[in-house]
């Protein structure tokens, strides 16, 4: 009797070592099986990452290649306007010492000059209002026209 009630404890303890065993197999395998799925999905992923990381590095590319070309741009301008104040600014200095500078009125000829600088530094003022090279009376309100700016 007590043989009998010894084997049937260790076919017992043995049905549940193998369940328990059986348990864990079954639990690494599934785990397994799951990091194997998530590896595979990450490798799926992988040349939209790819394609999505080069996109917005060319993106950051061509801003910076528009900021590039817009800051040559702006130093163009800067240099061409400075030229052009220093220039006017000569010219100034020149028609103040002559005779005709400390007249109360403009002569014809500085007005011209004035006319040409203006037109160099709003180039599309002065194609909206060109009048160079006529002569005639201005009409009453020219400034106010060309600029916006009413002088008086």
């Amino acid at each position: 009797m007590w043989t009998k009630l010894m084997l049937s404890a260790a076919a017992v303890l043995a049905a549940a070592l193998f369940a328990f065993l059986g348990d864990r197999m079954i639990q690494a395998y599934g785990a397994a099986r799951y990091q194997a799925g998530l590896a595979d999905g990450r490798v799926q992923q992988l040349p939209a990452i790819l394609t999505a990381n080069a996109a917005a590095a060319q993106a950051g590319l061509d801003a910076r290649d528009r900021l590039i070309a817009a800051e040559h741009n702006h130093a163009t301008q800067a240099v061409r306007l400075a030229a052009l104040i220093q220039q006017s600014e000569d010219e100034g200095r020149a028609y103040e010492a002559s005779d005709a500078g400390r007249a109360d009125c403009l002569d014809a000829e500085r007005v011209r000059a004035i006319e040409v600088t203006r037109a160099a530094l709003f180039p599309v003022a002065a194609a909206q209002t060109s009048t160079s090279g006529q002569s005639g009376p201005l009409p009453a309100d020219a400034t106010r026209q060309a600029s916006g700016w009413n002088p008086g």
